[in-house]
């Protein structure tokens, strides 16, 4: 007799922190209280938010009448909600990503879904915080760094002009590039363990610049 493989559950918080759990139980709960089977201790999580059940037609995910309710595929829900390979439930700070035991089978995860979950620099554009494998970067970046580090991640490893990111840092053109250097040279600093030798915002010669979010190993 074979056994069907169990369930993944690809977990992110929002400071990077990322793992995997086999969902192997008849239900799990989640919640902010140390008794949950997964625990998200974050003020927006309730004590007992929601629940994963198996059910007769596969798996779902409950909502415990929680204070800031459980989001599958950013579509608040209620009560119970079958979820299909690859569906997102949002609580709290934390996206888990469910991966169905059949789809695990006939294919592997897409190459976007895996790049975001493992990232190893990601910035928040609503709270202009930048995390780097994980840790919150401190002190912030300037106003002007923030806002190049902005666009080149939005592009997600596209090469941006120099003349491209004067008219967006900058709002007006500038003549002089050295000041976009200078720019790019601080930013540096800040986000690379050698900035002589980026692993992050690497240049294109004759092109401008781009930034690697998942550089190779």
């Amino acid at each position: 007799m074979i056994t069907a493989p169990a369930p993944k559950l690809m977990m992110k918080r929002q400071d990077g922190q990322y793992r995997e759990l086999d969902w192997e139980s008849e239900q799990m709960t989640i919640g902010r209280d140390a008794a949950n089977d997964i625990v998200i201790d974050h003020p927006l999580a309730s004590r007992r938010h929601a629940r994963l059940e198996r059910t007769t037609d596969g798996y779902a995910v409950r909502d415990l009448a929680s204070t800031n309710g459980t989001f599958v595929n950013q579509e608040r829900i209620e009560g119970l909600c079958t979820l299909h390979n690859h569906d997102q439930i949002i609580i709290a700070d934390t996206v888990i990503v469910f991966q169905d035991p059949e789809a695990t089978v006939k294919g592997i995860l897409p190459p976007e879904l895996l790049r975001a979950a493992r990232e190893e620099l990601r910035v928040n554009v609503k709270t202009k915080e930048v995390f780097i494998q994980g840790q919150l970067l401190q002190p912030p970046l300037t106003v002007k760094e923030f806002h190049l580090l902005e666009l080149l991640y939005s592009r997600n490893g596209q090469v941006v002009s120099k003349d491209e990111i004067a008219g967006q840092v900058w709002d007006y053109e500038v003549f002089d590039y050295n000041a976009i250097d200078a720019l790019v040279y601080r930013l540096r600093q800040r986000i690379e363990v050698d900035p002589a030798h980026p692993r992050y915002l690497i240049t294109q010669r004759g092109f401008g610049y781009k930034l690697l979010t998942t550089p190779p190993a």
